[in-house]
């Protein structure tokens, strides 16, 4: 375990050293690296007993997060992908169309000395992902895979909430977001090559998803914010 977070913590000082201002126009980001505890490994291992140890994709663990669209999550991972000369089509797996539990992000399984796993995520799909793990510290760490629900009804509907949630709201604001970036795009590079106002119907549709978008994600945040914070004193009451 202290090899491989050796290796992680290689890997996330190298990716944390591109030069990531141009893409994320000098928005703030975050790598991390962290190793699994034997804990979740040996879960893992008893989950897929199929799957041998040298096989298992995530004991080296390395989470880059930042406030970007979709479009830049995907530049993101290119330049990830680019660093290590891996392809796109074999080393990454999207979960953004097709969420695991709710789950979105976009994975990098390199293959280096040994295998890490790469997770790049926006800030709201992070703030959805640490509010559903400290659901699954408290309902059971089943309900990471498989879309498990707990036996408990109450439990299994707030569970089902919060992956309604990613499913709908999360993505919805992050198309949203998404459109405003290339919209923005569109009007620099009218003003850039010096030409006439940008037409009517593109200065309108952009205030209106500003507007909407704006407040769509401030009271989700505040949701999540607020589920965060159930769930860690429901945590500590019960430890």
């Amino acid at each position: 375990m202290v090899w491989y977070n050796d290796l992680a913590a290689q890997v996330q000082r190298e990716i944390a050293s591109l030069a990531w201002e141009p893409l994320l126009r000098g928005r703030p980001f975050e790598v991390t690296s962290r190793p699994k505890t034997i804990d979740t490994l040996r879960d893992k291992l008893r989950r897929d007993t199929g799957t041998p140890l040298l096989s298992v994709q995530d004991i080296a663990g390395v989470r880059f997060e930042a406030e970007m669209s979709l479009d830049e999550q995907d530049g993101v991972v290119n330049a990830i992908c680019g660093l290590y000369g891996h392809d796109l089509e074999s080393a990454v797996r999207d979960m953004r169309g097709k969420p695991h539990s709710g789950y979105r992000a976009v994975h990098i399984w390199l293959k280096l000395p040994a295998r890490v796993e790469i997770q790049v995520r926006t800030h709201l799909q992070g703030h959805w992902a640490n509010a559903y793990e400290l659901a699954a510290d408290i309902y059971g760490r089943e309900i990471r895979y498989d879309d498990a629900l707990p036996d408990d009804e109450i439990q299994a509907g707030i569970v089902t909430e919060l992956r309604e949630i990613s499913l709908f709201r999360v993505s919805k604001i992050e198309r949203d977001r998404n459109e405003i970036s290339n919209l923005e795009s569109q009007v620099e590079d009218t003003v850039r090559r010096g030409g006439a106002e940008p037409p009517l119907w593109l200065r309108r549709r952009l205030a209106l998803l500003r507007r909407r978008n704006g407040t769509n994600e401030r009271e989700l945040q505040a949701l999540l914010s607020e589920v965060q914070a159930a769930f860690e004193r429901a945590r500590l009451g019960r430890d």
